[in-house]
């Protein structure tokens, strides 16, 4: 199992589509940071990480992008049959590319979040604010659920490729439940009026 995990990071690494995900998400933090989408009164490294929040929604895209990689490529071209006829089990065969990508994730949002403080702090020219004293306690909670969350989406998109192993049906299902997620919170005021 391990050489498969090998593998998966090694094929990941070099692939095209994985650092053209990582240059996308960079862009789009560049991108809120230095023309504020993000509505806030917050300075400084608040602000850098409502950023980094609103624009999630990136890393749930590069999620879909890597579970196509590590996944598709596997299902449509039944490759997984030859890990299979080795003696590997169809759980350690899953087991292996959830690791992987349990294993990324952590490592997309410590990405992101570094640049963009470190793209604050450089825009701010070192004025970041003072912490209060349950930050870590807090922004640990904020982490941890961003990472569940985006952990949700591979389940969804391993699923769907499971189900269909058509690559444009991932992204059509992550689109309308994105959408369809989206609707209760446009429905409720948020003034409660």
């Amino acid at each position: 199992m391990f050489n498969s995990i090998k593998a998966d990071y090694y094929r990941l690494f070099r692939s095209v589509g994985f650092w053209g995900v990582q240059a996308f998400c960079i862009f789009g933090i560049l991108l809120a940071i230095f023309t504020s989408k993000v509505v806030s009164s917050d300075n400084g490294i608040f602000f850098a990480i409502d950023v980094v929040s609103y624009n999630s929604g990136m890393l749930f895209i590069a999620c879909n992008v890597m579970t196509s990689l590590l996944l598709g490529v596997d299902l449509n071209d039944k490759l997984y049959h030859n890990n299979l006829t080795t003696g590997k089990t169809r759980t350690q065969y899953y087991f292996s590319k959830a690791l992987v990508i349990g294993s990324l994730l952590p490592m997309q949002f410590i990405l992101l979040y570094i640049l963009g403080i470190v793209i604050e702090f450089v825009r701010t020219g070192g004025n970041m604010g003072t912490l209060p004293a349950n930050f870590w306690g807090q922004f640990a909670i904020l982490f941890v659920m961003q990472v569940i969350c985006t952990y949700a989406w591979y389940c969804i998109t391993s699923f769907v490729l499971y189900l269909t192993r058509n690559y444009s049906v991932v992204f059509i299902t992550y689109i309308m439940t994105y959408i369809l997620l989206g609707l209760p919170s446009q429905m409720v005021d948020a003034n409660n009026e």
